[in-house]
């Protein structure tokens, strides 16, 4: 059973963590728990998240609640794997309860410190920056898949760095702060990932291109 493959990725946080998620996901696909149970979980965990913070204006107990959050996220999948339970609706399923998730996340933030700033930028700035960079690095993804990309996981940025990052600020009492930084990394990383993807497809055109031509 601990032979089995999660999807592969750059990223170290997921390679850091796979046995962590491999320990979590194997009794559960062994008492036959459903994929979407999980995933559902990990938004009800983003949930208690936000309303935690807006209610105790811990950010400890937020950024714990967040990194648990996105840790059950990588869970699902490895259930459905494990118990052999993949379904052509739960790439969806698990897309559509990520995005709420952490809009989820961004808005708890937000309105637990309304008055806050960073550099000069209120808190509900850096909250629509952030929740438009984390939309754009999955957008520019999933539609440079539809076109038939192949080399998809690339940037810093990945959503699982990005509910790291939060996390850690969130420990150290720099809530707001750690807000800013994802924000910004969220959009750089999906800049990154538009010129890398548009690169693949141009040179995979005139690839396309030369073949035609050479016949």
């Amino acid at each position: 059973m601990w032979v089995i493959e999660m999807s592969p990725s750059r990223f170290r946080l997921r390679r850091v963590f796979r046995g962590v998620v491999l320990r979590i996901a194997s009794p559960l696909a062994q008492r036959g728990v459903r994929p979407d149970t999980v995933t559902y979980f990990s938004l009800f965990l983003s949930f208690m998240s936000s309303l935690s913070l807006m209610i105790t204006h811990c950010p400890q107990l937020f950024g714990v609640l967040v990194f648990l959050a996105g840790l059950f996220d990588g869970v699902d999948g490895a259930v459905a794997r494990m118990g052999g339970r993949s379904t052509p609706a739960g790439p969806l399923v698990d897309s559509v309860t990520d995005k709420v998730s952490e809009a989820i996340i961004i808005m708890g933030v937000a309105l637990s410190a309304p008055s806050s700033s960073v550099l000069g930028i209120g808190v509900d700035t850096w909250s629509y920056l952030c929740l438009f960079g984390w939309l754009m690095t999955s957008y520019t993804r999933s539609r440079a898949q539809s076109l038939g990309v192949e080399d998809l996981d690339v940037g810093l940025g990945a959503r699982s760095e990005r509910l790291f990052t939060l996390f850690v600020f969130a420990v150290v009492g720099l809530l707001v702060e750690g807000l800013a930084v994802v924000a910004v990394l969220g959009m750089l990383t999906a800049a990154y990932r538009y010129n890398h993807y548009l690169h693949q497809i141009l040179g995979a055109s005139r690839g396309l291109s030369k073949s035609e031509g050479s016949v």
